[in-house]
């Protein structure tokens, strides 16, 4: 039987969604398979924990953005064990499977020559990459120039074969350690950086599937909602989570639309000038 890891952080609040994520991924995410799933956690206790499927490994709480941005490191420190699985995806904390998901619509396709399963990002999937909200950053490892990139892909729900994935964790702990030690932080954290590594792949290397195993929850997409994100400001103190911010001033407001409308006609003239390639 396929043996498939879930790789799921819960820090700190987090802990309150694994136990529907548990019983849901458990009942109909790939049933076919063999699944243990690999809970980062500070809590002293699980549900399942002792049921043979979950094994829980002690992660102290991170500040944010550091509990996500840190995730690959935290990856890399199973590897051993990891390793032992022939598919590994991680799963954000506030996902719900919804609709039983076979093999055969989730897994890469090895006949094809995929290795890796990313997800569409719900905010993206109707734009034109110059209006992906890649890393702009040249002087970030995930920096993306405007005339690259193919698809903007979710940082919550990705994976592939336990090679594949281990390989990337590794390449992109290292990355996200140096820009780190440069003093740059990526824009969207993990996401940001996972991204960038889409970006480098062949096409044919991965499967790419639409936000139907994203759904955020109150959304109307034209898809079916196989995979729910659930809100999290409905659950749990995000504000606590991620620190208080000011509102911004009405300026603030409009400079922030004319970014993200209009500067990137200027942006995509220029590198595609400058012919900036990955």
């Amino acid at each position: 039987m396929t043996k498939v890891g879930i790789l799921y952080i819960c820090t700190g609040q987090y802990v309150v969604f694994w136990p529907e994520f548990y019983r849901t991924f458990r009942e109909k995410f790939l049933p076919g398979c063999e699944k243990t799933f690999f809970v980062f956690t500070d809590a002293p206790a699980i549900e399942g924990e002792n049921a043979g499927d979950v094994r829980r490994i002690p992660q102290k709480a991170l500040d944010w953005p550091y509990s996500s941005l840190l995730r690959f490191r935290m990856f890399c420190s199973q590897k051993e064990a990891l390793s032992r699985m022939d598919y590994l995806f991680f799963a954000n904390a506030n996902l719900v499977c919804l609709e039983p998901i076979t093999e055969v619509e989730f897994l890469p396709r090895a006949d094809r020559g995929e290795r890796l399963l990313v997800v569409q990002q719900p905010g993206f999937w109707d734009k034109r990459p110059i209006f992906y909200s890649y890393d702009r950053n040249p002087r970030c490892r995930a920096y993306i120039p405007y005339n690259c990139g193919r698809a903007y892909v979710s940082g919550g729900l990705n994976g592939g074969t336990a090679q594949a994935f281990l390989a990337m964790s590794e390449e992109l702990a290292r990355r996200t350690d140096a820009d780190l030690a440069d003093g740059q932080m990526p824009l969207w954290h993990d996401e940001s950086q996972l991204n960038r590594y889409i970006a480098e792949q062949d096409p044919a290397a991965y499967r790419l599937l639409t936000p139907a195993y994203w759904y955020p929850e109150g959304w109307q997409m034209p898809f079916p909602q196989k995979i729910r994100v659930l809100d999290k400001n409905r659950r749990i103190d995000m504000a606590a989570v991620k620190g208080s911010r000011p509102p911004r001033s009405l300026l603030q407001r409009k400079w922030g639309a004319f970014r993200q409308n209009w500067l990137p006609w200027l942006w995509l003239a220029r590198d595609t000038l400058l012919r900036r390639h990955l």
